[in-house]
């Protein structure tokens, strides 16, 4: 990079402009709000699913529990 030729200079420049485009779409295409969901999605059905389809009871029973026990403590909470 020790050139000081300017039609190399330019060269260089245009290189680096390409490639941060190419950088700037993929952190863009990274944290688009429906890709980020469908990671989500795709996480949160891996925990509870088995790769045959069929549910992970334990999994979905661990999460009932936690619902049910949230809705009890918003219940309890506004009535006393």
């Amino acid at each position: 990079m020790g050139s000081s030729d300017p039609e190399a200079l330019e060269a260089q420049i245009e290189t680096a402009r390409a490639q941060l485009a190419v950088t700037i779409d993929a952190i863009a295409e990274r944290v688009a709000p429906k890709n980020v969901a469908a990671k989500a999605k795709s996480r949160a059905k891996g925990i509870v699913v088995n790769p045959d389809g069929s549910l992970k009871t334990d999994k979905v029973a661990i999460a009932g529990g936690v619902a049910l026990a949230f809705v009890v403590i918003v219940v309890w909470r506004r009535y006393h």
